[in-house]
């Protein structure tokens, strides 16, 4: 004797099932959990870059990939601000403390783990990267800012 299995149908697309709503018990209607990005641009952030930080901050919970791509485009635009190529965005951050920028971006850097793919090409995505890699990445943007000043 074989036990039959109750066949359950997909959602209908735009059904509130389809979108994640649990409708078996109105008493226990879950809304899907939507964050809104928290993390405000650094205040040191040129203005025609906020518009790129808060992109990847928005998507960084449903997208940490995307996230982390955009942030490793703005951490190079960052780095020609300086007045570098930001070709190579692990060596170029190295140039910088050697020039005097604080010897804790070398360690932030390390923490970031960088493959030599994203430092030489930092917009593109690479699928492996979670959300701790985004915060990861939001938040060097935030130290490099802070410690490196913006030329005038």
């Amino acid at each position: 004797m074989t036990a039959s299995v109750p066949q359950r149908s997909l959602p209908e697309a735009g059904s509130p099932e389809a979108d994640g709503l649990r409708t078996d018990d109105p008493a226990r209607a879950v809304e899907p959990e939507r964050r809104e990005p928290d993390a405000a641009p650094p205040p040191g952030l040129d203005r025609k870059l906020v518009p790129l930080y808060s992109e990847a901050a928005a998507v960084a919970e449903i997208s940490p990939a995307s996230a982390c791509a955009l942030a490793r485009l703005l951490l190079r635009s960052l780095i020609r601000a300086q007045g570098l190529r930001g070709r190579h965005l692990v060596r170029d951050i190295s140039e910088l403390v050697s020039s005097g920028a604080p010897v804790g971006l070398l360690r932030a850097l390390d923490v970031l783990k960088l493959s030599d793919t994203e430092a030489r090409r930092p917009g593109e995505l690479n699928l492996a990267n979670g959300h701790g890699d985004a915060r990861n990445l939001l938040m060097f943007v935030h130290l490099f800012t802070q410690h490196v000043p913006s030329p005038q």
